[in-house]
């Protein structure tokens, strides 16, 4: 179990970032989805850190596990349907990927673990998915402090002022060239 070992990977500056998101007057739409990718980011949390509580000599163990990514494979689900403001418009496909991303590694690491043996490849896959879904994550973050995210697979669009439309920033990324 091994995967058990090592913390998940999640971006601690998300939290931040997300209260640092503001901007002129109440926007209900922006204000909102802050909520509720803060209210992603602690439920996440919450499991990644039970997954790292639990003891991987229990006879439960697995079943724990198992658990603690259906929880979080929901958490992702939930995200990927959130409604994105305009002013993050960038996030959406990001936030979709990742939750596709997600579903994948839990499918597999349940596969994985079928019939009470462990299959390494299908681990490792779940694994490969698993960290792509976090690599969008830290992305998303990226994105929410203003920054572009560091990775030579990310290009920045931008879109002129168009028929009295202000600037539009949109940020592609494929994580996965190269791969």
């Amino acid at each position: 179990m091994n995967f058990m070992k090592k913390k998940l990977f999640f971006p601690a500056l998300l939290l931040t970032c997300i209260f640092g998101v503001t901007g002129c007057g109440k926007d209900e739409t922006l204000e909102t989805y802050k909520e509720d990718m803060n209210a992603f980011y602690e439920a996440v949390q919450e499991k990644s850190d039970a997954i790292d509580m639990i003891d991987t000599s229990s006879e439960t163990a697995v079943d724990e596990l198992l658990g603690f990514l259906d929880d979080i494979n929901q958490e992702f689900t939930a995200l990927g349907e959130m409604t994105v403001p305009e002013q993050f418009a960038s996030i959406e496909p990001l936030a979709d990927d990742a939750a596709s991303y997600m579903a994948e590694a839990n499918r597999l690491y349940h596969e994985a673990y079928m019939d009470g043996f462990y299959d390494e490849n299908t681990g490792e896959a779940a694994k490969q998915n698993y960290e792509r879904a976090m690599k969008r994550i830290s992305y998303i973050a990226d994105i929410f402090r203003g920054e572009v995210p560091d990775d030579a697979n990310v290009t920045v669009i931008t879109e002129e002022e168009d028929a009295g439309m202000p600037e539009n920033n949109a940020i592609e990324a494929d994580p996965d060239a190269g791969e």
